[in-house]
């Protein structure tokens, strides 16, 4: 089976016995963002209000994760688990790891060196990880330099970011 007939079934959700986990694997290509954001809203059970500051954020992790690593190439996946709880929406975006022959990164929020309080500037793309870092009240990266990414991310149940918009 070629990556391309594999990639067939995708977006498809992830069985989860924990009835608060909701998951989503996509394929490689860009459309699957947009399909990720109408899941996640039914995902997150909420209004769209409430859910807005995690959707931008996995739109936008979700585009980083395909323009950054394997998981944008022919039969790439993106992986995406969205945990409801009592206060907080926990939100894990996973790779497939760096594109063969590429450098290896690791993903940071851009800011102005040297200067308190500044406002992020733009990486090469955009504000993709400026606006994760502004709209979670937490977030990381698990996973092995060189191999697969998790970004895992805190976001209030309510709608309320860390950093006011």
């Amino acid at each position: 089976m070629t990556p391309a007939e594999t990639s067939l079934d995708l977006p498809r959700r992830i069985r989860h016995t924990d009835p608060c986990t909701s998951g989503l694997v996509c394929g490689p290509g860009p459309h699957h963002v947009k399909a990720a954001r109408r899941w996640a809203m039914q995902a997150t059970r909420t209004t769209p209000s409430a859910a807005h500051p995690l959707l931008v954020s996995l739109a936008e992790l979700h585009a980083n994760a395909l323009k950054h690593t394997a998981s944008g190439l022919e039969g790439g996946r993106v992986r995406i688990e969205i945990q409801r709880r009592p206060r907080l929406f926990l939100l894990r975006v996973s790779d497939d790891g760096p594109r063969p022959g590429a450098k290896v990164t690791v993903p940071s929020a851009p800011t102005r060196s040297g200067v308190e309080g500044a406002e992020p500037e733009p990486a090469e793309g955009g504000y993709g990880l400026a606006l994760v870092d502004a709209m979670a009240l937490f977030w990381d990266v698990s996973g092995g330099v060189g191999g697969p990414l998790t970004v895992r991310a805190a976001f209030d149940r309510s709608g309320r970011t860390r950093r006011p918009l």
